[in-house]
């Protein structure tokens, strides 16, 4: 069965507060604490913390997964490192990964922190990108936390929980496709971005989608359902834009690095990511103009259809009140009345009353009132 738009809304809601719970009470717990302080402020706590190991180079690649008390044992290789650390909750093993790759304690401290904002840091050994990495799970829209480490010959990755969006770059690595196994790591930081920011623009082309159909539905009925849908798609858009924005400042910090791990020949492609993470805040600004005019359209046609209604009653307010003017004088109990005593005066009395009500109507009709 169809799950309805008022429990998708319900859900889209509760998913939003508990979000900002979460994010209020992360606050609280680092208020009193040093700069640095290594805190998570998740709540997947149970997960076994998985690191999974990639070096390649031309010639060859190799994988393989690590216990978090071998980290030591990563195997010399000429190429490229990418280390893939999924769950953040052992500060121990991140302040380990941390004194392994020359990792500033700040940027280990944004690492644990989930609900920070996509940024781009530099130090002097490495690069560190936050992004918020898009997830559809139950039709309903999430992110996660992910920070790139980027050095020389060496990426490693941070994420919260197992699954992502790269097992087409993995799969480029092992089949040696494209130029990926030809160059450095900062390539290799611009393929993983390219496709988040892919994924970015394939839900806004749901949403776009979803947003014409609601426009059209516009034209034919202005239920509540209608408005439904059209607050809960607004509530993804700004979602959305919520970590858009910044990830387009934090790729534009990076494509403008003068960084050594920046190769020239790299920054070609940096300026493509950078147009295309443009393109993506440009649909959502569409998006969200859409959404208003949307909104617009619905209590427009529900304020006409309300004048149609007022319309309506107040004719029929104007042909019954002279009507009840009538009746009311001829229903007075005084003795008196001559026109009481002809045979002729009930039949003449209802006359009245019907020439003037279609006269009155008559008059409406020719003005176009009704």
């Amino acid at each position: 069965m169809k799950e309805s738009t008022y429990s998708k809304t319900s859900k889209t809601l509760f998913s939003r507060i508990l979000r900002k719970k979460t994010e209020a009470r992360a606050a609280s717990e680092k208020l009193h604490l040093e700069p640095g302080a290594l805190v998570y402020t998740g709540d997947d706590t149970s997960l076994e913390v998985a690191l999974e190991v990639i070096q390649y180079n031309e010639e060859e690649i190799k994988e393989y997964t690590l216990e978090p008390e071998s980290l030591d044992e990563i195997a010399p290789h000429q190429g490229v490192l990418w280390l893939n650390v999924v769950g953040l909750h052992d500060a121990e093993l991140i302040q380990k990964i941390g004194d392994r790759f020359s990792l500033h304690n700040l940027a280990l401290e944004d690492i644990m922190n989930i609900h920070h904002r996509p940024s781009f840091d530099q130090y002097d050994d490495n690069l560190l990108i936050s992004v918020k990495m898009l997830q559809v799970s139950n039709k309903l829209l999430d992110t996660e936390q992910l920070s790139f480490v980027v050095g020389p010959n060496y990426i490693v990755t941070f994420q919260e929980k197992p699954g992502d969006v790269f097992e087409g770059v993995r799969n480029r690595l092992r089949k040696k496709r494209g130029r990926i196994r030809t160059k450095k790591s900062d390539y290799l930081v611009f393929e993983l971005l390219d496709v988040i920011v892919d994924k970015y623009l394939a839900v806004l082309t749901s949403y776009d989608d979803e947003i014409n159909d609601q426009e059209l539905k516009l034209v034919d009925a202005t239920d509540k359902e209608i408005l439904a849908e059209i607050n809960a798609s607004k509530k993804e858009i700004n979602y959305m834009r919520k970590h858009a924005y910044p990830l387009r400042e934090a790729i534009h910090a990076f494509s403008r690095s003068q960084h050594i791990t920046i190769e020239k020949k790299t920054r070609p492609f940096l300026k493509d990511l950078l147009d295309h993470i443009t393109h993506v805040t440009e649909i959502i600004e569409l998006n969200r103009e859409t959404i208003n005019d949307n909104l617009n359209t619905y209590h427009s046609q529900m304020s006409s259809k309300l004048n149609d209604i007022l319309k309506v009653l107040t004719i029929f307010s104007v042909v019954f009140i002279p009507l009840t003017f009538m009746a009311g004088i001829y229903g007075m109990n005084f003795e008196y009345m001559p026109e009481l005593h002809n045979k002729y005066s009930y039949p003449i009395f209802w006359g009245v009353l019907i020439l003037m009500a279609g006269g009155m109507l008559f008059y409406f009709r020719r003005k176009k009132w009704l």
